[in-house]
């Protein structure tokens, strides 16, 4: 009994600890924001539940640093943030594209490839097709080359600016 309820107040002092640093990330300068990303990706998965409620509920401009914190989570958010991109809309599913990007895990590749195809977005597709570059794996990059094709030279400059600045 007395283990179960050292348990639930660690967990307690945790979500206390997460919603702190969720606030200051969201809240804060860009120094405190900052600071509160990278304590928040070392928390790992602790945090990645709450932050993708974050990133389903938040503007667009937090949406990008909530995707900051999520990518330095690593590969415990990969299946939240693979659930993301799935069901959300472009808006939502642009930044979880770029953290999944920055995480690298492959698990990533076929969903982004389902997104390069169906998205009528030229922004979520070319965000999309720079992760499968930066993923390297060959079975995106070849879905990518044959986006360029059928796209034409300015889409390829889109992704490839998106591929550089990610």
């Amino acid at each position: 009994m007395q283990k179960t309820i050292e348990r639930r107040e660690a967990q307690e002092e945790g979500n206390a600890e997460t919603r702190e640093l969720m606030y200051a990330m969201l809240n804060g300068d860009t120094y405190t924001s900052l600071q509160a990303i990278s304590a928040l990706g070392a928390m790992g998965a602790p945090a990645v539940e709450p932050l993708v409620r974050a990133l389903l509920a938040v503007d667009s401009n937090a949406r990008w640093t909530v995707a900051m914190a999520l990518a330095r989570a690593g590969t415990e958010a990969v299946e939240p943030l693979i659930g993301v991109v799935l069901v959300a809309d472009d808006a939502i599913k642009n930044p979880a594209i770029w953290a999944l990007a920055e995480i690298g895990d492959q698990r990533a590749v076929d969903p982004l490839v389902g997104t390069l195809r169906t998205s009528r977005s030229e922004c979520c597709r070319a965000l999309t097709a720079a992760a499968l570059l930066k993923l390297g794996d060959p079975a995106g990059i070849a879905e990518v080359e044959k986006e360029f094709e059928r796209s034409g030279a300015g889409f390829r400059g889109l992704a490839m600016e998106a591929f550089e600045g990610t």
